[in-house]
Order: structure tokens, then sequence, then C-alpha cells
């Protein structure tokens, strides 16, 4: 299984928003876990439960520096955010005590792939607009 770590090569340049993606990176751990060991939907349901609301509590905290710092793709980056929490809610909505494992397995592909191209190919792209902004 692959294991993604969080590197300084994903730094944004903001300490805030990198401590977000780490937390991310955290919950990924987490879910393979859970998609190797656990027996019940019960720790599944819990890391659902974190990633919908963290990822909502990160997206607008994202957002809401990209407009403080006037970046111009706001926009387009905020539609790829509810693509990506509606993709999260959709997997979870999904998720019982017949399937958990293989939604497991689906959300660690899904976050595996998305988590580090959103933050070398998105999220780079605020770099030098947000990293001198407070979080």
């Amino acid at each position: 299984m692959e294991d993604l770590k969080w590197s300084e090569g994903l730094s944004v340049g903001n300490d805030v928003l990198d401590t977000h993606h780490r937390h991310l990176f955290d919950l990924l751990r987490e879910i393979i876990q859970i998609e190797t060991t656990a027996s019940s939907p019960h720790s599944l349901v819990a890391v659902f439960k974190e990633l919908n609301d963290y990822i909502a509590y990160h997206f607008a905290e994202e957002e809401a520096m990209m407009v403080a710092s006037a970046f111009p793709f706001v926009d387009l980056h905020r539609h790829s955010h509810q693509t990506i929490a509606m993709h999260v809610q959709d997997l979870s909505a999904s998720c019982n005590a017949d399937n958990f494992k293989a939604v497991a397995r689906d959300l660690h592909g899904f976050l595996s792939g998305w988590l580090v191209h959103h933050i070398e190919i998105e999220d780079f792209e605020y770099r030098p607009y947000i990293s001198s902004v407070a979080g």
C-alpha cells in the first residue's frame, strides 16, 4: 500500500496551510490503517466525519487567504474544492457495514491521487500570492 507523506517539497509557503495539508496526510494514513485492519465500519465513519469537517474548514481558510491576497484564480480553485468535497461526501454516504473496506480502498485511492496533485498543481499556483498572508 502506498503511504504518502507530506514533505517540505509540498510546502505552499504558508505555515497554516502546510499544517492543514499535513493533517490531511495524517487522515490518509488512518484510512490506510482502516482499509487493512478494521473489522467494522465505525472507525471509517469517524474518519469520514473528521475528513468532511476538516476539508470544509481547510477549504474555507485557504479560499479566504486567496481572496485576501488577490489570487486571480480563486473561483476556479473554489470549484475544485467543491468537486472534491462532494466526492468525499458521496463516498461517505455510500459506506455501510457490507462495503466499508471497499469504500476505504476507494477513499484511499481518491485521496492519494488528489492530495499530491492538488497541492503540487493547484495550490502551488497561489504560492507567490499567499505565502505572506497570515493564517
